[in-house]
C-alpha cells in the first residue's frame, strides 16, 4: 500500500504557520487608518470651532475684514481636513487592494486544500471498509515490520487531522478578511462622500470670502494684507520654535521643579501681572538676562524697537522675554545661564515719564501651559 499521498507537503505546513503573520500585518495596517481617522476628526473639530467664530462675528456684525480674515482661517483648516481626508483615502484603498490579493491567494489554497481533506477522506473511507489498514498492519512479517507499520498508519492519521485543522484556519481567516474588506469598502464610501462634502464647502468658502472681500475699502484690504503676513511670519516662527525645541539638548535639566533662578534683569523690581506672568523694571540700559542655559527659538518685533525674545531650555520648557530692545544674540544661538540677550525696551508715560522693563513668561511645551512663573525665582 502506497502511503506518501496521504502526507500533507511542506509548503501547506509552512502556509499554515504563516497565516497569524498576515492577520498581525492587518491588525498594523488598521492601527494606522485609525490614528489617520482621528487626526481628521482632530481637524474637523477645529473647523467646527473657527466655523462658529466666523458664525459668531457675522451675526454681530463685526467688521467686514475680521470676517474676511476668519473665512481665510477656515479656508486653511478645510485645506488640512481635505488633505487628511485624501491621505485616509489612500491608506483605505491599499488596504483594500492588499485584501483582496490576499483573499484570492487565500481561496486558491483554500479550495486546494479542501479537494485534498475530500479525497483524503474517500480514501479513509474505502481503507476502511477494505479493512486495509489492519491487513497492511497484521501481514507484517516480523514485530519491528509491525511497529514500522503500526507508526505509518499512525502517521497517516496525525495527517488527515492536521490537514482538517489547516483547512479550519484558512476558512476561519478568510472570513476575518471578507469581513474587514467589507468593513473597509464601506469605509471607504463614507469618507469618500466625507471628502466631495468638505471640497464643495471649500468652494463655498471661497465664493463668500471673496465676496466679503470685494466689500473692503482699499484702507482695510491694505491693514488685511499686513494683518495676514504678520500672522504667517509669526506662523513660521512658532514652526521654528518647534523645530529648535525637537533637537534642544541646551538646558535639558531644566523643570518644574527647578528653583533659584536669577531674575532677568539684576536687581530689578517685580510686578506680579498674573500668576504665570510678571513685569520686572531696571534703570535705563538695564541688561535682560537669559534665566537658564538653552538655545535661542525665536526672536521677533513686537513694536517699535521692542522684540520679544524665546529660548528653549530641553525640549520641554522656554522662557519669553518681551519689551526687549537691542537684542545681542540670534535664532540658534546656545545661550549660557546670566548671559546677556538684549537691554530693557524703554516705554515713555503720558507724563513723558521713561520707564526700562520687560514682562517675563515660563512656557510648558509638554502642557501646552504658562507656569507660575515665581516658584522659578523661590531660593
Amino acid at each position: 500500500m502506497t502511503l506518501l499521498k496521504y502526507i500533507i507537503p511542506t509548503t501547506l505546513l509552512l502556509l499554515f504557520v504563516a497565516m497569524p503573520n498576515e492577520l498581525s500585518a492587518q491588525r498594523s495596517k488598521s492601527k494606522e487608518i485609525e490614528q489617520q481617522s482621528r487626526r481628521v476628526e482632530e481637524c474637523k473639530r477645529e473647523l467646527d470651532r473657527v466655523t462658529n467664530e466666523v458664525n459668531r462675528i457675522t451675526q454681530e456684525k463685526g467688521t467686514a475684514s475680521k470676517r474676511v480674515a476668519e473665512l481665510n482661517r477656515q479656508m486653511n483648516i478645510r485645506n488640512s481636513v481635505i488633505a487628511e481626508t485624501e491621505y485616509e483615502i489612500e491608506l483605505v484603498a491599499n488596504d483594500i487592494a492588499e485584501l483582496n490579493t490576499i483573499i484570492d491567494s487565500l481561496t486558491v489554497q483554500f479550495e486546494i486544500n479542501k479537494e485534498r481533506y475530500a479525497e483524503a477522506v474517500r480514501s479513509a473511507y474505502r481503507n476502511q471498509r477494505n479493512n486495509s489498514y489492519a491487513h497492511y498492519i497484521f501481514s507484517s512479517t516480523s514485530l519491528a515490520e509491525f511497529a514500522q507499520r503500526n507508526a505509518e498508519v499512525a502517521h497517516i492519521t496525525d495527517a488527515y487531522r492536521e490537514l482538517v485543522e489547516l483547512v479550519r484556519a484558512q476558512s476561519y481567516e478568510l472570513s476575518i478578511h471578507r469581513h474587514s474588506l467589507e468593513q473597509r469598502q464601506v469605509e471607504l464610501d463614507k469618507v469618500s462622500v466625507s471628502l466631495n462634502n468638505e471640497r464643495k464647502a471649500l468652494e463655498r468658502d471661497r465664493v463668500n470670502a471673496q465676496s466679503q472681500y470685494e466689500k473692503l475699502s482699499q484702507r482695510e484690504k491694505e491693514a488685511l494684507k499686513s494683518q495676514m503676513e504678520q500672522k504667517r511670519i509669526l506662523e513660521q516662527a512658532d514652526a521654528q520654535l518647534k523645530a529648535i525645541m525637537a533637537k534642544n539638548t541646551a538646558g535639558s535639566s531644566f523643570s518644574v521643579n527647578t528653583r533659584n533662578l536669577n531674575l532677568p534683569i539684576e536687581g530689578g523690581t517685580i510686578k506680579i501681572l498674573q500668576p504665570n506672568m510678571v513685569e520686572i523694571s531696571g534703570g535705563k540700559g538695564a541688561k535682560v538676562r537669559c534665566v537658564a542655559e538653552g538655545t535661542v527659538g525665536h526672536i521677533s518685533k513686537s513694536s517699535g524697537n521692542h522684540y520679544i525674545v524665546k529660548i528653549a531650555h530641553g525640549k520641554n520648557f522656554y522662557s519669553v522675554y518681551t519689551h526687549v530692545s537691542k537684542v545681542c544674540v540670534n535664532v540658534g544661538d546656545r545661550v549660557k545661564a546670566n548671559q546677556q540677550i538684549g537691554v530693557a525696551g524703554i516705554f515713555v508715560d503720558y507724563n513723558n515719564q521713561e520707564r526700562a522693563f520687560i514682562q517675563f513668561m515660563i512656557h510648558n511645551a509638554k502642557t501646552g501651559e504658562l507656569e507660575s512663573v515665581m516658584k522659578f525665582f523661590e531660593k
